[in-house]
């Protein structure tokens, strides 16, 4: 290894711990409180060090927020070969619920929404670089599958949100009001009922058969 790779990859190390000692810091004291000394201490890095990858707290609440979307694959927003539009529409679903419960998204927007009135340029950073940038991998799948005839053409920017808006009533906002929500166990469920009722929308085809029962989804 050369030394610009062992500098790389040291750098690389440290950055990640910084990341993973500041989410766990802005999850337990919350964006204002949290220190940036003291995830300096808690990544077993120098204060210096710190700075030098991220230079404010906002830049590194911005990176933490980031990184928790990174940890998931996107692969399957443009993997759509073979798949019917049921189910890559359900792998997206089912990666977005992981994203918020495994990932702690919905943590991290207790976090951000907590902190509007104080840092609007934080909330409206972390909102352009995650929500919006997820609305954009969506939209360019939603597109794909219009071109391959899965899908009536429409206005995918606006049909990607009716389809989010949906996920989201089982499993953002619970988990935004509700510390400690855990993901229901008719998960499978509730997302069958959200892409029949998209499909029955943008669809071109008869809905494949799904296990949708009203009895299942609950509320």
């Amino acid at each position: 290894m050369g030394l610009a790779t062992y500098r790389k990859s040291v750098s690389e190390t440290k950055r990640a711990a910084i990341l993973k000692a500041a989410r766990e810091i802005f999850l337990r004291d919350g964006y204002s409180r949290a220190a940036m000394a003291e995830i300096a201490r808690e990544a077993d890095v120098s204060t210096a060090t710190l700075y030098k990858h991220f230079d404010s707290k906002e830049t590194l609440f911005a990176a933490v927020v980031q990184d928790a979307y990174r940890e998931t694959d996107t692969s399957m927003f443009v993997d759509i070969a073979g798949k019917s539009a049921r189910t890559v529409l359900k792998n997206i679903a089912a990666l977005y619920a992981d994203q918020q419960f495994d990932g702690q998204m919905n943590d991290l927007l207790r976090v951000v929404i907590a902190e509007v009135p104080s840092a609007p340029d934080l909330a409206r950073e972390v909102y352009r670089n995650s929500v919006l940038k997820r609305y954009g991998h969506l939209q360019t799948t939603v597109e794909a599958l219009v071109a391959r005839g899965d899908l009536r053409p429409h206005d995918a920017s606006a049909s990607v949100r009716h389809l989010a808006g949906m996920v989201k009533e089982f499993v953002v906002w619970p988990g935004l009001f509700a510390l400690g929500f855990a993901r229901p166990g008719n998960m499978d469920a509730k997302i069958d009922a959200c892409i029949d009722a998209y499909l029955k929308i943008y669809g071109t085809r008869p809905l494949e058969s799904a296990p949708s029962q009203e009895d299942k989804i609950g509320t």
